[in-house]
């Protein structure tokens, strides 16, 4: 049996704020990653709930950790059916939204307002980001958080989205 442990970030505030995990000098996002993987076999990249992280950053993180490095990775907070502020999306992305869906009143967006071709790009967006890690060997779990009123039988019935091009070989 292989047990790997690690943490939720590299950039944690607790590992960075205690000033006893990174050594002096430590400063810079990449200083840490290089550092933390030194240390760890595997990350929870959590910010990627948060908001849509970027295919570069995913490249860079591949070339500043060793092979065997694993991230986990959690799958932006639109797709799990969460209520999502449009801030968290691409700025393209939030300005091709539809009137009705943003604006002074309207601070969230569900996943199942947003239109099909909008849902499509993102979905291959958030695919572009894990296909460095995957192609690099680096792509551990992809962690699903579902918004409490999500069950299991809406999962099956629905399944996890709309889109017909999620799948890679």
């Amino acid at each position: 049996m292989d047990i790997r442990c690690g943490t939720a970030g590299w950039t944690d505030k607790t590992l960075i704020v205690c000033k006893r995990f990174y050594p002096r000098g430590t400063s810079s996002a990449e200083a840490r990653l290089r550092f933390y993987a030194s240390q760890f076999p595997l990350v929870e990249v959590d910010s990627s709930y948060y908001a849509m992280p970027s295919a570069t950053n995913s490249q860079l993180w591949t070339e500043r950790t060793s092979e065997g490095f694993t991230f986990n990775f959690k799958v932006f907070l639109l797709f799990m059916g969460h209520q999502t502020s449009p801030d968290a999306l691409p700025r393209d992305i939030a300005m091709a939204l539809p009137e009705g869906l943003t604006g002074p009143r309207k601070k969230n967006v569900y996943y199942r307002d947003i239109p099909a071709d909008i849902r499509d790009e993102l979905w291959r967006r958030y695919l572009d980001v894990l296909e460095p890690l995957r192609a690099n060997g680096r792509l551990g779990l992809v962690l699903f958080q579902f918004a409490p009123w999500i069950t299991c039988a809406h999962v099956r019935r629905k399944g996890l989205h709309s889109s017909k091009n999620t799948a890679r070989g």
